[in-house]
């Protein structure tokens, strides 16, 4: 995915639905902080992660009916949207809203998860992918050290999951 088709599918949500503003998660969230990542794995994603206002369940669904994979919008463009709520990003910090990153389209606008908030719900997921999400970004200069450990603290889960986090943390700056 690149920064081009994450407008499209934010201008779509907020075109065929009447959102005014979204929060995005997951992978395609990095391009509004990065908006032209070398191809791989920051680019790997076919998918946008849309949480709607208010965690509207409904309108999540909505989004994954009309703009979802296997849709119409899929079909003709290779991309689409996926509607999910707050709880998805279940190793971000609790506040991580705070420091989403604004894209400002026509009708709508994209509050995108920073990247520090993005590697530590990754790392928290715990899937190969999300790590070579992270030690890319690491690799690019793109992340905190300093600031992804200050924020591990704010990331509710249990001491054994924030250990294991710090681990694959240090782990993705270890060859950097």
């Amino acid at each position: 995915m690149d920064r081009g088709q994450l407008q499209h599918v934010v201008y779509e949500i907020g075109r065929r639905l009447q959102i005014e503003e979204v929060y995005v998660i997951g992978s395609a969230a990095i391009l509004a902080k990065l908006p032209n990542p070398p191809q791989g794995e920051l680019t790997a994603t076919r998918d946008v992660d849309v949480i709607p206002p208010d965690d509207d369940q409904e309108l999540a669904h909505a989004i994954s009916f009309v703009l979802g994979e296997a849709s119409p919008f899929d079909e003709l463009n290779g991309y689409y949207a996926e509607g999910v709520t707050s709880e998805t990003p279940k190793f971000a910090p609790h506040d991580w809203k705070s420091r989403a990153v604004a894209i400002q389209l026509e009708g709508i606008v994209a509050r995108c998860m920073s990247p520090e908030d993005l590697v530590l719900s990754k790392l928290g997921a715990g899937r190969e992918k999300d790590f070579g999400f992270a030690r890319s970004l690491a690799t690019l200069k793109i992340l905190d050290l300093g600031l992804l450990v200050d924020l591990l603290e704010r990331v509710e889960c249990t001491p054994e999951e924030r250990k294991l986090i710090a681990n694959r943390i240090e782990a993705t700056f270890l060859n950097e």
